[in-house]
């Protein structure tokens, strides 16, 4: 059995310095890997295994829209929810809004601010009306008095 010597064929590469100015580099003494080659009608991962990566999933969420429509009112209204695409009568909520601020403060600045700039938030006539669907408990509308 003969030992071989590998180094005797195969000598190590040569200690380079970086080229000066004006000089030409020498090629790699070690060859470069060839790039995958892609069979057809194959998929990325069957192309090339080692790069599978998972996907991101990418969630949306829709803008919530009041119906300003002018046939809202304080009053009930029938109508078929665009949330859930069924015909129902709207059940109302009395909310704080802008002529409810408004007038608590007028109210504070005639001086009746120890307790009377409240009284606008108990009157409904003074509240902004949401008109919400009793089937999915969702806003379909909302009337606001300014």
């Amino acid at each position: 059995m003969e030992n071989k010597d590998t180094t005797a064929h195969n000598p190590p590469p040569a200690y380079q310095t970086f080229p000066q100015q004006g000089q030409q580099v020498p090629p790699s003494v070690y060859p470069r890997e060839a790039p995958p080659k892609y069979e057809e009608g194959l998929t990325s991962y069957q192309q090339n295994p080692g790069s599978y990566q998972h996907g991101t999933t990418v969630v949306t969420t829709q803008p919530v829209v009041y119906l300003q429509d002018q046939s809202f009112n304080t009053m009930s209204k029938p109508m078929i929810c665009p949330c859930c695409n069924t015909q129902i009568s709207t059940s109302v909520e009395y909310e704080a809004g802008a002529l409810t601020w408004l007038s608590s403060g007028l109210i504070c600045i005639f001086g009746c601010w120890l307790g009377c700039c409240l009284i606008p938030f108990c009157i409904q006539d003074l509240q902004d009306v949401k008109h919400i669907c009793p089937n999915c408990s969702k806003v379909v509308g909302v009337y606001r008095r300014i």
